[in-house]
C-alpha cells in the first residue's frame, strides 16, 4: 500500500512539472536542467522502491542489476541537468550557487554519485577488495547512504518548486507539495530500522 501511495506521489509531481514545462518558453541550455532533473529524481526513487521489498534468490539478484542500471541512468541525468543550468549561468554572466537550492542540489549530486559508484564497485569490483568489512556491514552501510542520497534529493525538489521559474509558470505549488508529502509518506513508511544499523549482529543479513 505504501508503495502505491509513493508511486502516486511521483506521478502527481512529476505530471505537474511536465505540465510547468510544456508551458514554459524554451530557453537553451537551460530547459534541459529541469527535464534531466526530474528524469533523475523519478528514476533515483524508482530505483530506491525497487529495493524495499524484502525479495530473496533471482529475483534479488533481478532487482539489484535493475537498481544499479536505474541509478546510473539517474546519474547521467543529474550531471546533463547540472551542466545545464552552470552552462546557462555562465551564458548570462550571473552568480553561481548563490541559493538553497542551488547547494542543496550540488550536495543531493555529489553524494548520489558517490553512493552510485561505490555501489558499482561493490558490485563488480574484486570481492577480496571489501572482505574485511563484511557484506552485510556495506549492505547496510550502503543502505544507509542510499537513503541519506534520496532525502538530500528530495529537498532539493522541494526546493525546486520555490523556484523563479516554477512560480512564472506555474501558479498551483500545492499540487507539488501534495506529490512531495505522498512521496514521503511512501518511502518512510518503508523503512525497517532493524536493516539500518551498521555493525554486524549475525550472518542471516542479505542485501
Amino acid at each position: 500500500m505504501l508503495a502505491v501511495v509513493a508511486q502516486l506521489g511521483l506521478i502527481i509531481y512529476f505530471g505537474a512539472l511536465i505540465g510547468v514545462l510544456t508551458k514554459a518558453p524554451w530557453v537553451y541550455p537551460y530547459s534541459w536542467h529541469p527535464i534531466c532533473m526530474g528524469l533523475y529524481g523519478f528514476v533515483a526513487t524508482e530505483g530506491i522502491l525497487l529495493l524495499q521489498p524484502n525479495v530473496k534468490g533471482k529475483q534479488r539478484a533481478l532487482s539489484r542489476t535493475v537498481h544499479g542500471s536505474l541509478l546510473s541512468l539517474a546519474l547521467v541525468s543529474a550531471v546533463i541537468g547540472f551542466w545545464a543550468v552552470y552552462e546557462n549561468k555562465d551564458r548570462l554572466g550571473k552568480v553561481h550557487f548563490h541559493t538553497n537550492h542551488a547547494y542543496l542540489g550540488c550536495a543531493a549530486v555529489f553524494v548520489f554519485a558517490l553512493q552510485v559508484l561505490f555501489g558499482l564497485s561493490v558490485a563488480y569490483a574484486p570481492k577480496a577488495l571489501y572482505r574485511k568489512i563484511g557484506q552485510a556491514r556495506i549492505t547496510r552501510i550502503h543502505r544507509v547512504a542510499g537513503y541519506i542520497s534520496i532525502l538530500l534529493v528530495w529537498g532539493t525538489l522541494w526546493l525546486a518548486v520555490v523556484t523563479n521559474w516554477v512560480n512564472r509558470n506555474f501558479n498551483q505549488e500545492w499540487i507539488f507539495y501534495l506529490g512531495l508529502g505522498m512521496v514521503a509518506v511512501g518511502l518512510v513508511g518503508q523503512v525497517n530500522p532493524s536493516r539500518l544499523y551498521l555493525t554486524r549482529k549475525s550472518s542471516s543479513v542479505t542485501p
